[in-house]
């Protein structure tokens, strides 16, 4: 059997794996919108829960649970916050 080597895109997440890839589908996000919604999400969400908690696929959990103008308004104050 021949093993070839999986190509990944240059903005690959390794928690991508082990996310539901049918959901994001639905809701495609580009991996900066991505990590800015990790970080509200952390901050905001789930900041009740302890820190060992508090991973990549949480928080991803979390952001595909909201609705796409929720998330979408969610980058919009993040980056007006960050100016």
């Amino acid at each position: 059997m021949l093993m070839t080597e999986i190509i990944r895109p240059p903005d690959f997440d390794p928690i991508d794996a082990q996310v539901d890839l049918e959901v994001r589908k639905q809701f495609p996000l580009s991996y900066t919108d991505r990590q800015r919604l990790r970080k509200i999400v952390k901050k905001v969400h789930l900041k009740h829960l302890p820190k060992s908690h508090l991973t990549d696929k949480e928080a991803d959990k979390m952001i595909e649970a909201l609705g796409p103008a929720t998330r979408e308004k969610l980058i919009v104050m993040y980056i007006e916050n960050v100016k």
